[in-house]
Formats: C-alpha cells, structure tokens, sequence
C-alpha cells in the first residue's frame, strides 16, 4: 500500500518530531503545558488504534486456524509477535498485500487513526495560531517561530506540504489562512505557481509596488486579510459607485468589448502568478479566469 506510507511516516513520527523541540514543560510556559496536552492526545490516540489492531489481529488468526490456513494463520501470528514491545502498532515497513483481511483491516485502522487526528489538528490549530501571534507580539521570537514549526507540522496531516499543481483551483481564504500559519511553508506548496484563485471581491486600490496601477482585492478571510490580485500591463480596472455600492470593470486593452463586471461581494475567479508574501498574499499577472 504505498500511497499511505508518505500520511504514516508522518503519523507515526508525530511526537518524536513535531513536539522533541518544545522542551521540558515542568515549570515552564503554560503554552508548552498546551502542548504537553496535544502530543497526549495524539498518543493516546496512537495507543487506541494499537489496541484495535492487537484484539483484529487475534480474530484473524482465530478465523485463519479454524479454516486450516497455516500460511495466513503463521503471517497474522508473526505480526502479533512484532507487536510486543513495539511502541508503534502500524509502521508502513509492515504494511502487507496478503492476506487481503489483514490488508483491509490496516486500512480501515488507518482510515480511522487519520480521522481523529485530523479532529486534533483542526481542533488545536487556531490556538496555536493565537499563541504564535501572542509570542510574537511579546517579542519572544524563538519561541513563536517553535510555534510555527509545529503548527506547519501538524498541518502536513491534513495537508502535506507538496507544491501544487499550475493551474490548480485554489480558494482565497484557504490561501491566505496557508500563508499566516507558516509562510515557508505556503511558499513551499504556492509561490511561482499558477493557479486559479476563487474568491469574494473586496474591492479595488493603488498598487503598492506602482501607486499608478490599481489591483483588484479578494477576501482572504477575516478583517485586515486581502490578496492583492495585480493584473497584466493591457488591463484597466476602473471602479464605479452608487450610493454606497461599488462595481468594477475590468478590460482588457482599450476596445475591449466585453469587459467583466464585477460587484463588491461577488465570487471570481482570477488566474495568476502566486508572488508570496509581500505585505500581504500578491497575484501577479493576473487575469479573469474563463473557465
């Protein structure tokens, strides 16, 4: 089963890797008590799912003796001695193709290991980004780059850092929420990628790289969280108001006779060059998508 061992390599290395940093909490940090309680819960849930795999592993070989199976009873009765010992129940060197029972009740156990701790993940995370911001704000700039390194680790669960393909349909606020997480590791997966980016018009403003050149502005999420969409050289975006509403047209070159007609709050989608983080999320060389 080789499409899971990249999730259990990082699965299984979770508290050694991901938490080895964050010193010895006794008398530190409440922060590092917070993440004393993180790598417990992903060990427990590691020792859950060892459990599960000891009490399948003893029906299957119950199931295998009853037929008369020798070869199948001997493969299930080796694996049960590995286990004891063994601080992990699932390692991707012991991943079989045979027997099938066994094979599916690996991956049934690993379906459901990686489904709560993606639950932990996602439960820990905006904490996690809280605190890096609050250590960071502090001053205490060691310990929230600590913060981060964790958090893009834990992340890689849910989400391995892998560099996306070009042309990939991106959402705007999952972008930005990449980004100020860990940005080394958005550059990682976005920038110099050209992706489709789906997101909600903010509105329209001067270009901080050329006051001379407008960008169009997505949502990216909370208040203050923008990404700065700047357009090829041929097009013009010009913004209208009526009452407190605002539009914005968006032409390529002077005759264009079509021009797109974009409202504050529509949804577009825009292709263009992740720049990274400058100030912001910037896209450059954008276009309207016509997809």
């Amino acid at each position: 089963m080789p499409l899971l061992a990249p999730l259990l390599v990082m699965i299984f290395l979770l508290p050694s890797q991901i938490f080895a940093q964050a010193g010895n909490p006794a008398g530190g940090d409440a922060w590092r008590q917070d993440l004393t309680k993180i790598e417990r819960r992903i060990q427990e849930v590691r020792v859950e799912i060892g459990n599960r795999y000891e009490k399948k592993l003893g029906e299957l070989r119950s199931a295998f003796q009853k037929l008369g199976d020798l070869e199948n009873a001997v493969v299930i009765r080796d694996e049960e001695r590995r286990l004891v010992g063994a601080d992990i129940a699932l390692d991707p060197q012991y991943l079989v193709q045979e027997p099938r029972a066994l094979r599916d009740a690996q991956a049934e156990l690993l379906g459901k290991q990686k489904e709560m701790l993606i639950q932990i993940v996602q439960e820990s995370l905006p904490k996690l980004q809280e605190l890096k911001k609050t250590l960071t704000v502090s001053g205490r700039l060691d310990e929230a780059l600590e913060v981060r390194r964790i958090i893009a680790d834990l992340q890689d669960i849910v989400s391995p850092a892998e560099k996306v393909d070009n042309g990939t349909l991106v959402a705007a606020e999952d972008l930005y929420q990449t980004f100020q997480s860990s940005r080394p590791r958005a550059d990682k997966m976005y920038k110099g990628r050209s992706l489709v980016l789906r997101g909600k018009v903010a509105g329209a403003r001067p270009d901080p790289r050329d006051p001379s050149v407008t960008v169009l502005v997505l949502f990216g999420g909370g208040d203050g969280m923008f990404i700065d969409c700047a357009f090829s050289g041929d097009y013009r975006i010009v913004e209208g108001r009526q009452g407190s509403s605002a539009s914005y047209s968006l032409s390529k070159g002077a005759n264009d006779p079509n021009p797109a007609k974009l409202t504050r709050g529509a949804v577009v989608e825009i292709s263009g060059r992740c720049e990274g983080w400058d100030a912001g999320v910037r896209f450059g060389n954008c276009a309207v998508s016509r997809r």
